[in-house]
């Protein structure tokens, strides 16, 4: 598209006046033609940023309806978080998960380890390493997973639930309270969240339950 712009008329509003060649008169020098200004190249336009499925799910929840909404949209947000992950460590989940039933913590650790050797930069593999570590009864372990979990992923209501529970068990009744506050920020439909909030509040505050 060119440029709206337009040079101005080098005479305006005035006819060119022509001179007729006479004995002792040099003709007038023929004028120079006009040289067409360029138009301005138009800058592209910038492509737009794609929209992140999860975030749009993630704010959804926030906001959902009712309980059935919220779950479908947390069930949603689950699948979209394994959608990067790599056939062959989405079969090292399968045995993880197969030996978790077991009770064989061991080896779904270790299988859960050899899928973040392949996929680290996924944090669902650091949330999922530290259930693994919470049944193992490996409290430590598994809030170093959640912490860096959560660096990736803020926005995981699953992670900060466990991470809260674990809190919980380790009688740290503040910061469980604090970790299901980012729960109920997230997915304020969950599950008897206002109940579980005052039990938390309670054994914080020293009262009875």
């Amino acid at each position: 598209m060119r440029s709206p712009w337009r040079p101005a008329p080098l005479v305006a509003g005035a006819a060119f006046a022509v001179f007729a060649a006479s004995p002792g008169m040099a003709a007038p020098m023929p004028h120079a033609p006009v040289q067409a200004v360029p138009a301005m190249p138009t800058k592209p336009a910038e492509p737009k940023a794609k929209r992140d499925p999860l975030k749009d799910t993630v704010a959804a929840l926030r906001h959902a309806s009712s309980t059935a909404e919220a779950r479908s949209l947390e069930e949603h947000a689950e699948t979209l978080r394994q959608r990067h992950l790599a056939p062959d460590v989405l079969l090292l989940l399968k045995h993880a998960n197969a030996a978790l039933e077991k009770h064989d913590f061991q080896t779904a650790a270790r299988d859960l380890g050899d899928a973040l050797t392949l996929q680290s930069d996924q944090p669902i593999l650091r949330r999922q390493r530290a259930q693994v570590r919470y049944a193992a009864g490996d409290f430590e372990g598994a809030i170093s997973d959640l912490a860096v979990a959560l660096q990736g992923d803020p926005d995981d209501v699953k992670a900060w639930q466990m991470l809260s529970a674990i809190e919980h068990e380790r009688h740290d009744y503040k910061a469980a309270v604090t970790a299901f506050d980012h729960v109920l920020t997230l997915d304020p439909k969950v599950a008897n969240g206002a109940g579980q909030k005052r039990r938390l509040e309670t054994e914080r505050d020293g009262q009875p339950t």
